[in-house]
């Protein structure tokens, strides 16, 4: 997987670490991201040197808290070294009624983004590019087991993965895994220990056909090894207006047992 430089990463470090962005943000007027499902924007703080996007619009009920969602999911790919912007909760106090206040901003790593809908048609490329394109998305293939810890459903989105392309030179790039609002216990899908039936990832048929077994259970073993006291520290620390207590418990437990899953799912399954 491809990392992002040293000046960036000390940023998405510094991210992980915080938890709230007391930040001044604001619609940004050259936004050109749509927004999704739940709701959402780019925005921008003054003085602040890289933008942000900003969600969910939309109000979340108790059972599908998407802001804590992206939080816990970015605090854990961080430390794993996968390729998800850090976030931070932000409290949106400038709401429009009947708005979602409990927010929060996932950096915008990089000044151009490409969505990976753009590559999905293999056919509109020479085949040296087809090749090139099919090595470049197996260097990701350890993400594949993230997406399997936190129950992603929405991973067969043309949006939801981008190209970042940073300015200098050479131009750093990077594959960034996006959105994972329904992910984790959305719904109260992982009540009564029903968090461990784990159920492929839906994802487009050419990230499938690129994955590289190895990387994935290499993915899965990292995944296996990492702190269980690492994992209910990430959890404990969503405020409990962004994830309920009794919600907050489930999502621990379910992440503590899946991770030892993982490993044989994929043995069974790629």
């Amino acid at each position: 997987m491809s990392m992002p430089p040293p000046s960036l990463a000390s940023l998405c470090l510094e991210w992980r670490q915080g938890l709230f962005s007391d930040l001044p943000w604001e619609r940004d007027p050259a936004n050109t991201l749509a927004a999704g499902e739940a709701g959402g924007y780019q925005v921008k703080a003054t003085g602040y040197p890289h933008c942000a996007y900003l969600k969910p619009v939309r109000v979340c009920d108790e059972h599908n808290p998407r802001g804590a969602n992206e939080k816990i999911v970015a605090d854990l790919a961080q430390d794993l070294g996968f390729n998800v912007p850090p976030v931070l909760l932000h409290r949106r106090l400038n709401a429009l009624l009947g708005e979602e206040i409990r927010c929060c901003v996932s950096l915008i790593m990089y000044p151009e983004q490409y969505e990976w809908g753009m590559i999905w048609d293999l056919s509109i490329f020479p085949p040296p590019v087809q090749h090139l394109i099919r090595e470049s998305l197996s260097h990701y293939s350890k993400t594949f087991a993230l997406d399997l810890l936190i129950g992603q459903t929405d991973r067969n989105n043309a949006r939801n993965v981008i190209l970042g392309v940073g300015s200098g030179q050479p131009r750093h790039t990077e594959l960034l895994f996006l959105d994972h609002s329904y992910t984790l216990n959305y719904g109260n899908r992982w009540a009564n220990n029903a968090w461990s039936n784990l159920e492929m990832v839906p994802i487009p048929p050419l990230f499938r056909e690129s994955l590289d077994k190895t990387l994935v259970l290499e993915g899965a073993d990292d995944i296996a090894q990492f702190s269980e006291e690492t994992i209910q520290q990430i959890v404990a620390r969503i405020p409990s207006d962004y994830m309920s207590d009794a919600h907050k418990a489930t999502v621990a437990t379910a992440l503590v047992g899946r991770k030892n899953l993982i490993r044989d799912f994929v043995d069974r399954n790629l």
